[in-house]
């Protein structure tokens, strides 16, 4: 098999598995979201004092550290050599040195050499580190080994790298060069881990700042859409019938003023919904004929069902406008169930469809189809039947995340 095709198997390969790690990065997310908000709701005051992050980081390198100890000292362990100074160094010396190596390739080596492509430079560095932490070894170790009388130019001519005395061999080299080269590989494939971590819980944050946006500006959007539609009901009753206008005020500024403290948050109990739309439909009755059959049909299995506020009064706003006509009876009935994880809104209408010129005239429903996306992504079903007398539209709501 040619390099190419081996890329391009392993290309199909990764592309296969991306469904799989995406569902797996975001179970993570929302596991540490959970953890995060558990430990913001916390009472406890510990929980308020400033930490810096090194200390964590200290403790853990302490506990990796003195582990060693805990072994040495349990009487059940068997050791194979003699406990001394020089046992433990030769222990812990490459531990520390290849700590600090690991550590200075996390700060410093990764992010400015491998991502900049200083391959050299980085190559460089990691030689010079071992070099340095070889150099250690042998001074540590000629510490412990020195005679009396053994001074700096000893140490230099006759004890440092060299293998007469037994401390230092070929095998010394190649062991740590090795360890080094598995820290340097670990700490080049961490960082990327980390920077497509971070780059995933960016654009996941992103994604939610965006579609949360667009969902304040939708939902405002429905206020003055209803609003420009109500104010010129009213201003067309002040020159007919200025009580009936004044009536119409009153139910409005009462209606506002429950949209104004209800309809802030994300979801609003289904009850309260209702009486937002029976306000609406109170309001609507005083501009229509009496001879106009607006009926309501509620059944609310559960009142405190959770959903998002005024989702369904685009279609009764419709429903209500394009029922009213000149010839036949007019009318507009709605039907708002609830029951189990599941609501179900319908409107039907005398049909008298209205044809407008404006740009804008299908403000609400083009408003109320997005927000119905982004609020119920894949959890509704919305369905049209309309003949020439009758227009019945269908709103089905699935949400399975609430309890019943």
């Amino acid at each position: 098999m040619s390099e190419k095709k081996k890329q391009n198997a392993l290309y199909r390969f990764l592309q296969n598995k991306r469904t799989i790690f995406e569902d797996l990065q975001e179970i993570d997310f929302e596991r540490s979201e959970k953890r995060l908000k558990s430990l913001m709701d916390s009472e406890n005051g510990l929980h308020d004092y400033p930490i810096p992050i090194f200390i964590p980081l200290l403790l853990l390198w302490l506990f990796i550290m003195l582990f060693p100890v805990v072994m040495i000292i349990d009487p059940g362990y068997v050791l194979n050599h003699e406990v001394n100074v020089r046992s433990l160094a030769s222990y812990y010396v490459p531990l520390v040195m290849t700590t600090l190596i690991f550590l200075l390739n996390q700060k410093y080596f990764v992010p400015r050499c491998i991502f900049n492509r200083r391959y050299i430079i980085y190559f460089v560095c990691n030689s010079f580190a071992v070099g340095i932490a070889l150099f250690f070894r042998e001074v540590i170790f000629f510490l412990i080994d020195r005679a009396p009388g053994d001074g700096v130019a000893f140490f230099f001519n006759n004890y440092c790298f060299s293998f007469a005395k037994g401390h230092f061999t070929i095998w010394t080299i190649v062991s740590f060069g090795f360890l080094v080269s598995f820290v340097c590989f670990i700490c080049v494939i961490y960082h990327i881990m980390l920077r497509q971590i971070i780059k995933a819980f960016i654009q996941r944050e992103q994604k939610r700042s965006k579609i949360q946006y667009e969902l304040d500006f939708l939902k405002n959007q429905l206020s003055p859409h209803f609003l420009f539609n109500t104010l010129n009901n009213i201003s067309a009753l002040i020159s007919i019938d200025p009580k009936r206008a004044e009536s119409s005020m009153t139910q409005l500024s009462s209606l506002l003023r429950v949209t104004l403290y209800q309809t802030s948050d994300e979801f609003i109990p289904i009850q309260e919904d209702v009486k937002i739309l029976q306000k609406y439909a109170d309001l609507e009755k005083l501009r229509l004929d009496e001879s106009y059959d607006l009926q309501f049909n509620i059944q609310l299995e559960n009142p405190d069902f959770k959903i998002a506020p005024l989702i369904s009064m685009p279609l009764m706003e419709n429903s209500i406008k394009h029922s009213v006509g000149v010839k036949g009876k007019n009318f507009a009935h709605i039907s708002i169930v609830q029951k189990g994880n599941d609501v179900v809104f319908i409107a039907e209408n005398s049909n008298n469809p209205r044809k407008s010129s404006s740009k804008s005239s299908g403000l609400g429903l083009a408003t109320f189809q997005k927000r119905l996306e982004l609020t119920y992504m894949g959890r509704y079903e919305y369905k049209v039947e309309q003949d020439s007398d009758i227009y019945k539209c269908t709103l089905t709501i699935h949400d399975f995340t609430q309890k019943t």
